[in-house]
């Protein structure tokens, strides 16, 4: 038994240090992303999202997609009350500015026609108008707000969609009154214009058909959104580390430089060690459409740190066991010098995350079907209607008054269509909506593990 050293790491307030909150979020926030399609979307916050629950799972927050396919300015002041103030919010999360910007100004020529010139004018000071009035309505109600830069117009790639040049610099004026009510009012702010204009030069300096958006030049594309979610969470000082395992031989070394785990015990053997390890967060669960991101954004280094290391090994390699799960084979110099697990999908952690995602994707399936209540509802076509009581009568008229307007357009047909189909389930949406806001928690909480290192 000479070379058996048992060692019972004791619980000490260092090791089990975890983050309760970040620079925009503490724990019960319930927070309203506010916005037009591309929050409706919601690609961005649903991977804020993701990351809260899987690296703070004891601190659960409220997210509320308050995003509609099309709006402005104006018509975010026309839903403050049933749409966003519903929900009670004590944050507020704002992008908007694509739409007001009236793209159909632009075209792939530039013009000095001094009336389009005026109009373009126009629609900024309309935009500045009435975003400082959503702004002060927040803050009127202390309700806190983060202002987001808007995302993109990619009007550089070489795409068959036709170009509205100029477009992504009129957003730029966006961005820069965004800085301007930051100073103004003290406000947060989340810059995706800039780090998404920068990259989709460097990208388009590779394949000039490249783009962080769609096709279509004004949606963040997987890749996009996934930038914007990283910007996001720099912003608002998001933890580096999932965990840091450190085992010694050293008691005290162990204890001191571990963080966000627990410790029941830890056995050294002459070929073997072995340890159990409590862990308060989950690693990020990326998707296979998030790699390109991965490449152009220090994600995984700087937000997605899962450490282990063990210093004393004999020389030589070992298999990595967790939960008698074989995860890889290392060296004792990787061992020594650490290893990122957040990244090996074959971990008992890994696999729990992906189950948190996969309630998520659940989540956010019930709240589109909602999303594409409100963007009816609030159609004007739809407030407008003699008789919404009637569901034959309210069907056939907006289905006349759709086709007029939109002439047989795919997008506005399908929604209307969808409206017809999900509203009798509404109730049941949104009860199944908090059912699974409460399950991805239950699923993200923390479970011990044990770790098994045998040398080869």
């Amino acid at each position: 038994m000479k070379h058996i050293l048992f060692v019972l790491l004791a619980f000490v307030s260092t090791s089990l240090y975890c983050q309760k909150e970040t620079t925009f979020f503490q724990k019960d926030d319930r927070v309203c992303f506010v916005g037009n399609s591309i929050t409706n979307q919601g690609d961005f916050h649903h991977n804020i999202l993701l990351y809260h629950i899987t690296r703070f799972p004891n601190a659960p927050l409220l997210f509320f997609n308050c995003g509609i396919s099309g709006n402005r300015t104006e018509q975010v002041l026309t839903r403050m009350e049933d749409d966003i103030m519903v929900n009670k919010p004590n944050k507020a999360v704002i992008m908007i500015g694509m739409n007001d910007v009236s793209r159909s100004l632009y075209s792939a020529k530039p013009t000095t026609n001094a009336d389009t010139l005026k109009l373009r004018e126009d629609a900024i000071s309309l935009y500045k108008t009435n975003l400082e009035k959503i702004v002060s309505i927040f803050l009127e109600r202390k309700i806190k707000v983060i202002l987001q830069k808007p995302s993109i117009y990619d009007q550089t790639a070489v795409l068959p969609t036709s170009n509205g040049l100029g477009v992504n610099d009129a957003l730029k004026r966006c961005a820069d009154f965004m800085g301007e009510l930051a100073a103004k009012y003290s406000l947060q702010t989340v810059d995706y214009w800039t780090i998404m204009t920068n990259l989709n030069q460097q990208i388009q300096e590779k394949d000039p058909s490249a783009t962080l958006t769609s096709k279509d030049r004004v949606h963040p594309g997987p890749t996009g959104h996934f930038v914007m979610a990283y910007q996001f969470l720099k912003t608002e000082k998001a933890p580096r580390y999932v965990s840091k395992m450190l085992v010694e031989k050293d008691v005290k070394s162990s204890n001191k430089s571990s963080l966000n785990v627990e410790f029941q015990s830890v056995k050294w053997q002459k070929e073997k060690v072995e340890f159990d390890v409590t862990e308060s967060a989950l690693p990020f669960p990326i998707a296979d459409t998030q790699t390109e991101a991965i490449g152009l954004v220090p994600f995984v280094d700087e937000l997605n740190v899962e450490l282990l290391q063990v210093k004393g090994l004999k020389e030589g390699n070992y298999s990595l066991l967790i939960d008698n799960i074989k995860v890889g084979d290392f060296s004792n110099s990787e061992f020594q010098k650490g290893i990122n697990l957040a990244t090996n999908t074959k971990t008992p952690q890994y696999q729990q995350a992906l189950k948190v995602r996969s309630v998520l994707a659940d989540l956010w399936t019930f709240e589109s079907k909602l999303r594409g209540l409100k963007f009816i509802e609030y159609n004007y076509n739809y407030r407008t209607a003699p008789n919404k009581s009637n569901v034959d009568s309210l069907k056939s008229y907006l289905t006349q008054k759709f086709e007029a307007q939109y002439k047989g357009n795919s997008y506005f047909k399908l929604q209307l269509n969808s409206y017809f189909e999900n509203k009798p389930s509404e109730k049941d949406y949104t009860t199944q909506l908090d059912l699974l806001r409460t399950k991805a928690y239950k699923v993200a909480q923390p479970v011990a593990h044990r770790f098994k290192l045998v040398r080869n």
